[in-house]
């Protein structure tokens, strides 16, 4: 296995289909080992950390389009060519804005799994005010808990508790109070690229009616794949699961679009 690691992204595989993967809000670049290291033979997985998680440096000012511009930054640096741009939930919101920026190569292909949608993000005042009493280690663990579906092997379980625990106190913050209600929708409605938009029916943070009416409108002619029995954290509550929807995904020709699941 190639393993590349800088404070920016982790590379795994040396495959010939390139795909970069942005992660949730709560997670890090690890969050999607465990889904890279099933693609590994036939990709190269990019699995950025973005500015304020993994105890990277935050942005001065973070902003949708400062994260966006950073994603941009660093497949401008890798210098890819030919590439499929993979978000999960809060990274989904971002890549769509990124791919919407990028001035140079676009992605091939955007894959959102469990995605922010790209309007408003509605969060309940009480889980609001319990959220952002961060670094809580009692309250992560809560949060991982409330946001799975499948019970998580421990090592899963302790990663998920332990990238909360690291992120930027005002990284954290400004995506609860403005991050979530950033709305880019209009701004992303006319991408071109084909869009497959992965989600789980039993999701308790992004429901399904909010992937219909607040995600899929903004998109053209995305495909759609519904699973069940998993949670939010897809990547790492079935990272076998998703690994083969990507994988059908990358092989995917252009007379082959528009399936549903």
């Amino acid at each position: 296995m190639k393993e590349q690691y800088n404070p920016h992204y982790r590379i795994i595989g040396n495959g010939k289909k390139t795909i970069v993967f942005v992660h949730y809000f709560g997670g890090d670049a690890g969050s999607w080992q465990w889904l890279a290291k099933r693609l590994q033979k036939k990709h190269t997985c990019i699995l950025l950390n973005l500015p304020g998680f993994n105890k990277t440096e935050p942005l001065d000012e973070p902003s949708i389009y400062g994260f966006a511009k950073y994603i941009n930054t660093c497949i401008e640096e890798l210098q890819l060519m030919d590439y499929i741009l993979c978000g999960h939930s809060m990274g989904a919101k971002l890549v769509l804005y990124a791919a919407k920026l990028m001035a140079g190569v676009k992605p091939s292909r955007i894959i959102l799994i469990a995605p922010s949608p790209p309007t408003i993000e509605e969060m309940p005042e009480g889980e609001k005010k319990r959220m952002l009493r961060h670094p809580n280690e009692k309250e992560a663990k809560n949060t991982v808990q409330g946001a799975t579906s499948k019970k998580l092997q421990r090592k899963k379980y302790d990663y998920a508790v332990a990238s909360q625990l690291r992120i930027d106190e005002k990284t954290w913050d400004w995506w609860i109070n403005d991050g979530m209600k950033n709305n880019i929708a209009e701004r992303i409605k006319d991408l071109e690229m084909p869009s497959h938009v992965i989600f789980s029916k039993n999701d308790p943070v992004i429901k399904t009616e909010s992937i219909y009416e607040e995600v899929l409108p903004y998109l053209q002619n995305p495909s759609v794949i519904a699973l069940g029995k998993i949670g939010h954290l897809l990547p790492m509550e079935a990272p076998r699961k998703i690994a083969r929807q990507i994988k059908r995904i990358s092989k995917m020709q252009p007379e082959e679009e528009n399936y549903d699941h």
